[in-house]
């Protein structure tokens, strides 16, 4: 073989090996390529994994959660009340205002205004939110039966329990308001819930 035909085999880019200085080039080539086409791809698909934020279940978004600003409804009236059973507090009367229901905020929490009546028969009122993908609640309102709800100065997020007065919420959270870390459903499918309750509901609080 001439010194000509060995030089241009030993030099040529096709019959190159990667080794050293080729492999540095060939990477340096495609890696740039690989990252465009891997933004390109997270930018389109930034949402496969789920972030509680009311989207369908194991949808994710890079957004940070954030709450949406609450406006408080109007007091509560008789003709709009739905009975909500609480099997472990029978001497409590609770109550869910249906037009209080609100489920279309966008950042996955369900707000309802409940009224609770102990056997004094003085009415409490509170406008209260479950955050669906923590499983907490949020008091923004209270009052009196009667009178307009007065806002939260404060109002932290606290972790739902099974105990103590905390069984209301918790029985919404698991039955009526939340499935799957998401909202369960649309308002008139929610208010329809309470007025009729699943069967999962009866049969488990009845055990």
């Amino acid at each position: 073989m001439s010194e000509k035909m060995r030089f241009e085999q030993q030099h040529s880019p096709v019959m190159c090996r990667i080794t050293g200085y080729c492999r540095y080039i060939l990477f340096s080539l495609i890696l740039p390529q690989f990252a465009i086409v891997s933004t390109a791809f997270a930018d389109n698909n930034d949402d496969v994994m789920g972030d509680g934020l009311g989207q369908p279940f194991g949808h994710v978004s890079r957004r940070a959660w954030s709450e949406q600003e609450v406006q408080l409804p109007p007091a509560p009236e008789d003709d709009r009340l739905i009975a909500l059973k609480i099997f472990e507090i029978p001497s409590y009367k609770f109550y869910i205002d249906a037009g209080s229901i609100n489920v279309a905020a966008g950042d996955n929490v369900a707000r309802y205004t409940v009224v609770i009546e102990p056997p004094s028969g003085l009415r409490n009122v509170f406008y209260e939110g479950i955050r669906c993908d923590t499983g907490e609640y949020k008091t923004y309102a209270t009052a009196l039966w009667g009178q307009a709800l007065n806002p939260s100065t404060s109002a932290p997020w606290y972790d739902i329990t099974e105990t103590g007065m905390n069984v209301y919420r918790n029985d919404l959270f698991r039955y009526f308001l939340c499935e799957n870390s998401i909202i369960k459903g649309n308002k008139t499918e929610i208010v329809k819930l309470l007025e009729s309750p699943p069967d999962d509901f009866i049969d488990e609080v009845l055990e």
